[in-house]
């Protein structure tokens, strides 16, 4: 597509939004139609914010490797761009995320916010080394994929937690 901006919305819309249905399949939660539009909407907006984001980091560690603050090659970039990326944007996109999702009530639910801010280390972080290790041009797609594959896992987790919960009643 010849706009990255709306490539971003249409892949981060239809992965982000897959990986919730999935996670939701796996947790048998209810799916509903209204609420899954605008979740589409929602994951569109996130990756307009996340494609600004990746594209200012990437200056920001290019940067700081010209000026010899970081070492260069480039698994070192990699890292540090998914370093920096989800140190100083990931805390503010989950919570920039949960705000849209909850828009209608005007707050930021914590329930469950110090374990999404925790993905950031032991997911985002390993994720984001191999996507800025990629051509630019694949970066937006692979982290619309990690998007999905991060709702695979928490409905794995979500229902391997609900299983063990039965058992022990």
């Amino acid at each position: 597509m010849e706009n990255p901006l709306i490539a971003a919305m249409i892949q981060f819309a239809i992965l982000g939004t897959a990986g919730e249905i999935v996670a939701k399949l796996l947790t048998k939660s209810k799916i509903s139609i209204l609420k899954t539009i605008y979740s589409a909407l929602v994951w569109a907006i996130l990756g307009v914010i996340i494609k600004f984001a990746f594209t200012g980091f990437n200056g920001f560690v290019g940067e700081l490797v010209n000026h010899h603050y970081l070492p260069s090659g480039k698994f070192y970039q990699a890292f540090f761009k998914s370093l920096f990326t989800n140190a100083f944007f990931g805390p503010w996109l989950v919570i920039i995320h949960r705000f849209l999702e909850n828009i209608s009530e005007f707050k930021v639910p914590t329930n469950g916010l110090k374990g999404a801010l925790l993905t950031l280390l032991w997911f985002w972080v390993p994720a984001h080394t191999i996507t800025f290790s990629l051509p630019q041009e694949w970066q937006i797609t692979l982290a619309a994929v990690w998007s999905f594959v991060l709702g695979l896992i928490l409905g794995i987790f979500s229902n391997l937690k609900k299983s063990k919960g039965e058992e022990n009643a």
